[in-house]
């Protein structure tokens, strides 16, 4: 091992084609590319091809616009162990993904040199779906707010690349390149089981051939020489320096003389606000605010919730519930009872759908405080209950269903027209015709007495029609 680094440490040293003097770069080539860093589906490594364009700006920087494709099959031959919404781990997929992006080379030796070693940093946008290769359709996940979306992006990625180069010429070189693309995720929203299940870095062997041509002014940059040659030369004597602001940024260079304590600023000296929140990086305790929650946030930078529910008011339908009501993804209240009080502050979250409930939810007992009169509009010698007052009957009995332990006096009276036998025997049969409805509606017969007063008891004078109405009534007594 030691005999094959002498014997290119000696190779990097001599072997040289002379000045490289050049502008521009077109090339292509391939390789192989696999995904990693996920533990849901299984791909192999997969061609893929790819070309460039570079702009030489020193003798040692190279900037590349690239363009690369390939695509990905996943294993269906592995068992079935696991699932993302519709999704399981060996469904047939096929990922297709295309590459553009922009990266800076920076070549380690001699430019002259017929081999040589390159660094490279960049980034830019990797476009993808992932589709059922039978039908060619894209699958459809869950979305970052839980709504319907497909599995496909346009997301930032950055790259880092190893290169060696073999110059045969001055006008050509085979570039032999390892490469890591790592995906951000910006521009990918979906749900945390996508994220989670997703591969976010692809690994990448290739080799291209780019040819090189145009104008030969090519500057040669101090940074170009540093890397070789040390300065040597006596550090200048430093300088007062006056930093007002603590950022440090002098203030002969800070734009910004101002900047909070604590913020993050630029070369400029100015704050930093990475999320255009209005609280610079530093102070913002929240710095990834979305974009549609930038103008409702607090002084610390993170979403306003006003009514304190965990829904942040940017996303939230029901910005003002009272405060403990439990609420559902939008962030309105849940209502499991439908009584009007919102689970969380319902003390009876369970009530008989209908039943009347007082502010904590619970059913209403006030109406059994005092008897319930009915004035039922009888014909002559009729007993049967009209509409409107059958409707009142069946919300008590809905009430004394659930409070058992109530008894009742039925009451009929009459007014005064008539003979008193008759009247009281018709009493008694208007009230009995009640109790037979409270029956029918499940309240147990044993817990109500019927009782015919007759023409008794007046509430209004029997000299008018409308104060006989009133006469001819039933009271219902409650007691325990």
């Amino acid at each position: 091992m030691r005999i094959v680094s002498v014997i290119l440490a000696v190779v990097l040293a001599a072997a040289t084609v002379g000045a490289v003097e050049y502008r521009y770069s077109v090339g292509g080539g391939g390789g192989l590319v696999w995904p990693s860093g996920g533990d849901f589906f299984t791909f192999d490594s997969e061609n893929t091809i790819g070309f460039a364009v570079g702009h030489r700006l020193s003798q040692n920087w190279q900037l590349d616009l690239e363009y690369a494709a390939f695509s990905f099959d996943n294993d269906t031959t592995q068992r079935r162990i696991d699932s993302v919404g519709t999704l399981f781990n060996n469904s047939p997929l096929k990922l297709k993904s295309t590459r553009l992006g922009l990266r800076v080379d920076r070549k380690l030796f001699d430019p002259g040199r017929f081999l040589n070693l390159t660094l490279g940093l960049g980034g830019g946008l990797m476009i993808w779906k992932a589709v059922d290769p039978g039908t060619n359709t894209t699958y459809a996940v869950r979305g970052e707010k839980e709504e319907t979306t497909d599995l496909a992006a346009s997301e930032l990625y950055l790259v880092g690349q190893t290169a060696i180069l073999l110059r045969p010429t001055s006008r050509l070189s085979l570039h032999l390149v390892g490469e890591a693309d790592y995906l951000t995720g910006a521009g990918a929203e979906f749900e945390q089981a996508v994220r989670d299940a997703r591969d976010r870095l692809y690994l990448g062997l290739s080799a291209k051939l780019y040819f090189h041509f145009g104008p030969v002014d090519v500057p040669e940059w101090r940074s170009d020489r540093s890397w070789s040659d040390a300065d040597n030369r006596p550090a200048p004597a430093r300088q007062p320096r006056r930093d007002s602001d603590g950022d440090g940024i002098d203030d002969a260079s800070d734009r910004c003389l101002n900047t909070p304590r604590g913020a993050e600023v630029d070369a400029s000296g100015c704050p930093v606000d990475s999320d255009y929140d209005g609280v610079p990086n530093g102070l913002d305790d929240c710095p990834g605010t979305l974009a549609n929650a930038r103008d409702r946030v607090d002084i610390h930078g993170c979403p306003v919730d006003s009514d304190f529910d965990g829904i942040a008011d940017y996303a939230d339908n029901c910005a003002f519930n009272p405060v403990g009501a439990q609420v559902d993804a939008r962030g309105c209240p849940i209502d499991t009872d439908g009584d009007g009080v919102p689970n969380g502050l319902d003390d009876c979250p369970y009530t008989l759908v209908g039943t009347e409930v007082d502010q904590y939810g619970c059913i209403d007992l006030t109406m059994l405080s005092e008897p319930m009169v009915l004035n039922i509009d009888y014909p002559s010698g009729g007993f049967d209950v009209d509409p409107h007052n059958r409707t009142r009957i069946e919300r008590l009995a809905g009430l004394l269903n659930f409070v058992k332990d109530i008894k009742l006096d039925i009451n009929g009276y009459t007014d005064d027209i008539g003979t008193a036998p008759a009247n009281r025997a018709l009493s008694e049969k208007r009230a009995s015709r009640v109790k037979g409805i409270l029956v029918f509606l499940g309240v147990e017969a044993d817990r109500m007495k019927v009782f015919g007063r007759g023409e008794t008891n007046f509430v209004a004078s029997n000299q008018t029609a409308e104060g006989r109405a009133r006469n001819r009534r039933i009271e219902i007594v409650f007691y325990k």
